[in-house]
């Protein structure tokens, strides 16, 4: 290849060359265009050849991986410089430089012989006779692939080689491929013949769009590719497409002997399945199918969620904020997740053709693993640190995280107290004593609220009761119909001991017992309660061995249990603080209340009262703002006697709301146990 001869436009390099020629051709395909335009029309020598030059100048760098068009085009290119260069004085000396560039770019290229004189012609086959050995193929079946010392060629347009050794293959889907070694030598034509043998039927098919994966009775074979040939348009028109929306045929060879199923596929296209009866296998034969165009399959994804400042990411791809509605995705699984500026939410969902799909994505607690402290052994210590290494898949409320490959604990624990990427810990801490056959699982807040339980790694279940704590969460609502209810022995049913104004006006009786709901018998007060848990509706009905009663269903706040053997309390108070982000009104304060009381549990009773501060219910009935009232009182009682006199207003603050509880709507009535701490504060 030779030099650049000048300079092309900056303009015209800065938007070729260098760049994705297919991006770019219909500007290089007009500036060709217009060369040979202001030669062959205009007459304008200089201009065509500053044209083509710029066509050099993109072209010629590329030159010996260019292919199709794009090579045809700078062997034009060649060619017209020749002309123009053998018509100008000072040019003419170079012309010789352009038929050698041809040569060395393309030995089987035609010069256009039209506008191509005769002297020019014959000093192309004399440079290319003094270079080159002609050579006459003959290829058995044609439309193989043809490659000469490891390089394609076209086999039809093959008609020279250098001299030498060369080693020439030929294949063709379906028959045995060959090979030939050639030794050629200048001045000698060579006449050559490559037969191939038939060893298989084939199957072609095009497909509408390309980069269809194609499979073979459950087998991938490979993707369609490129554009189908001016031929097929029939085939594309009977489609339904464009013949540029056409791949190339993609050909199945090696077709075994028997029933088979072609399967094509692709991302936001619905699958097509193709039978192929035995016909096709035997005997030997090219088949060649109809094109199939793929339909595009996609559904709808809507993500809700009551957690603020969320992002969406679909198998790792941004989607912007949460909570999005009927998001147009292509079908298929996806791993969805959305991060939270406090808890995450991960989730596999399908998206199937035509559907709508609805997730709720709730922050759940992250749970950083940080490993085992110190390097004591203990009995079981492999086989514990195996079931620690897969404890999230048995989490359903907790994203479960492992530390990063090489990372100490402490060096875990400091990352994520900076990054805020976890709310809990998990650390394994051995026991002292020798031999070591205890150790304790410590789960803590990053501020520091620890839950500790001791295990014997070589139990059956070491991992089994922390895992059932960690998959509970304490109700904070139950439904509620105003009855207080126990069970007698020699009653059919729960027996009313107490009804609020609502269930009496409707007819409720007292110190009777509830024989049915909703038509059907209960014997108890779980059973009542189970069935309550479980009425569709916002009403219920009631029977005490008469008419049933409709009574209204509604939510009344529940108190967290303290020193349940059932909850982790760091996990619960990590779920509360995560609860209370977006939440607002009577939910908040309820939330704020009982993250109040898990730090009771800490006896973190400093906290715990700062937190009642900023919290405020509007109910006053069961647990409500007497409630958060009468649990400040006590917290300043538990920080000593200088806050008795704060502590006094919070207990008559409570003495307001008469029909407040502790624990939940059927709970002791706040004002009795808030005039006793009255009593007892008295000098």
């Amino acid at each position: 290849m030779r030099l650049f001869r000048v300079l092309a436009p900056l303009a015209l390099l800065a938007t070729l060359s260098g760049m994705d020629l297919r991006a770019q051709d219909p500007a290089l395909k007009e500036t060709f265009q217009q060369a040979k335009a202001l030669w062959g029309i205009q007459g304008d020598n200089p201009g065509a050849s500053a044209k083509f030059e710029q066509i050099l100048g993109a072209l010629e760098p590329k030159g010996k991986t260019l292919e199709g068009e794009w090579l045809q085009m700078l062997c034009e290119t060649y060619n017209w410089l020749a002309i123009l260069d053998d018509r100008s004085a000072t040019k003419k000396p170079r012309a010789q430089k352009d038929l050698e560039a041809l040569l060395e770019l393309n030995p089987d290229f035609d010069m256009d012989r039209i506008i191509t004189n005769a002297r020019l012609q014959g000093v192309f086959e004399a440079l290319r006779s003094s270079r080159l050995v002609r050579v006459k193929l003959a290829l058995d079946p044609e439309g193989g692939i043809l490659a000469v010392d490891g390089r394609p060629r076209q086999s039809a347009a093959l008609k020279f080689l250098p001299p030498g050794n060369h080693k020439l293959t030929y294949a063709k889907t379906g028959y045995q491929s060959a090979e030939q070694q050639v030794d050629l030598s200048l001045k000698e034509p060579k006449s050559l013949e490559m037969k191939l043998t038939r060893v298989s039927s084939t199957v072609s098919l095009c497909t509408s769009p390309a980069g269809i994966e194609v499979l073979l009775d459950g087998k991938s074979l490979g993707t369609s590719v490129g554009i189908a040939a001016p031929e097929l348009r029939p085939m594309a028109e009977k489609a339904g497409v464009r013949l540029e929306e056409l791949s190339a045929p993609f050909v199945v060879g090696d077709l075994p002997a028997g029933r088979h199923t072609l399967e094509l596929r692709a991302p936001c296209f619905r699958t097509r399945r193709i039978e192929l009866d035995p016909s096709y296998a035997t005997p030997f034969a090219d088949h060649t199918l109809e094109a199939y165009k793929l339909d595009a399959s996609r559904g709808l994804l809507t993500v809700s969620t009551a957690g603020p400042g969320g992002e969406l990411l679909l198998s790792g791809k941004p989607y912007g904020p949460v909570p999005v509605k009927d998001l147009q995705l292509c079908s298929g699984s996806y791993d969805l997740q959305v991060r939270f500026p406090a808890g995450g939410f991960t989730e596999r969902v399908e998206v199937p053709d035509g559907k709508s799909v609805q997730v709720n994505a709730r922050p759940k607690v992250r749970m950083l693993y940080l490993g085992c402290e110190g390097s004591d052994d203990f009995a079981g210590r492999e086989r514990m640190l195996r079931l620690l290494a897969s404890f999230g898949e048995r989490l359903k409320t907790v994203a479960f995280m492992l530390p990063a490959k090489g990372e100490t604990p402490q060096e875990a624990l400091t990352r994520i107290r900076t990054t805020k990427e976890a709310e809990l810990t998990l650390t394994v801490r051995p026991r002292s004593g020798k031999p070591i056959h205890e150790i304790e699982l410590v789960v803590s807040t990053l501020q520091g609220e620890e839950d500790r339980s001791v295990v014997k790694p070589l139990e059956q279940d070491p991992l089994a009761a922390l895992a059932a704590r960690l998959n509970r969460l304490p109700r904070l609502w139950e439904p509620w119909v105003g009855l207080n209810l126990l069970d007698l022995p020699g009653e059919i049913g729960p027996w009313v001991l107490r009804a609020d104004e609502t269930a009496l006006r409707a007819g409720i009786k007292t110190s009777r017992a509830i024989t049915q709901v909703n038509g059907k018998p209960v014997t108890s007060v779980m059973a009542f309660r189970k069935a309550l848990a479980e009425a569709p509706g916002e009403r219920i009905a009631l029977a005490q061995g008469e008419a049933p009663i409709q009574l209204p269903v509604t939510q009344q706040a529940l108190e967290l249990p303290l020193n349940a053997s059932d909850l982790c309390y760091p996990f619960v108070l990590a779920e509360l603080r995560l609860r209370y982000l977006g939440a607002k009104g009577d939910e908040a304060g309820l939330l704020r209340l009982n993250q109040a009381l898990a730090l009771m549990h800490f006896r973190l009773f400093g906290p715990a009262m700062e937190v009642l501060r900023d919290a405020r219910m509007t109910g006053t009935k069961g647990v409500s703002q007497g409630t958060l009232d009468y649990y400040t009182g006590v917290c300043l009682l538990r920080l000593g006697n200088v806050y008795a006199d704060i502590a006094s207003q919070s207990f008559n603050q409570a003495l307001k709301y008469p029909q407040a509880t502790l624990f939940g709507p059927e709970g002791p009535f706040v004002a009795p146990l808030a005039r006793q701490a009255l009593e007892d504060l008295k000098p």
